[in-house]
């Protein structure tokens, strides 16, 4: 396991039992853990001056993909060229957990007064276009951009893939704001 932090230093837990604690190296190279697996929680824990925990993270292992988890940055759409919200779909097991070997192929549908503009799942490798209704996960996700097409309305965005439930985000088209 690699573990990239400024900190002083950095202890590593498995499943609530500490693996060591390494400080920061010279160079401020990556610590370098080796991990055997074991399904649960692998959890970081960065600590700088008189051992003051500065940051956390965790990992868990996850389960079988069993539906599609929509996030927006946007509740509202202004129908304008800046007017663009950004859905991250993720593939999760049954307690949420992203699922990193989901592969879905997942498509968006659009009701309402808005467009898929486009989809991306930052897979440098995927030739797949970029304007389109659907999108290969990589590492358990890809995006839609969606644009309103009208100054009012909502617009309903669902992503489906086979297998797995679906879900739907709404969003509000409004007028866009004139510069005075």
């Amino acid at each position: 396991m690699e573990v990239y932090s400024n900190c002083k230093e950095v202890e590593l837990f498995l499943n609530g039992k500490s693996l060591g604690v390494k400080t920061i190296n010279a160079d401020a190279s990556p610590r370098n853990w080796i991990v055997p697996f074991a399904p649960g929680i692998l959890k970081a824990v960065a600590r700088n001056e008189k051992g003051k925990v500065v940051a956390t993270d965790e990992l868990r292992t996850a389960g079988q993909p069993t539906k599609i988890q929509l996030t927006r940055n946007l509740e509202k759409i202004a129908d304008d060229w800046n007017g663009v919200a950004c859905v991250r779909a993720a593939v999760v097991d049954q307690n949420g957990i992203r699922v990193p070997s989901a592969n879905n192929r997942i498509s968006f549908k659009i009701s309402g007064p808005g467009v898929v503009a486009a989809v991306d799942s930052a897979d440098n490798a995927s030739h797949e276009p970029f304007q389109t209704r659907e999108r290969l996960a990589y590492q358990g996700e890809c995006v839609a951009f969606v644009k309103a097409t009208a100054p009012a309305g909502e617009i309903t965005l669902t992503a489906s893939a086979p297998g797995l439930k679906s879900s739907s985000v709404k969003f509000k088209a409004l007028r866009p704001v004139s510069p005075e």
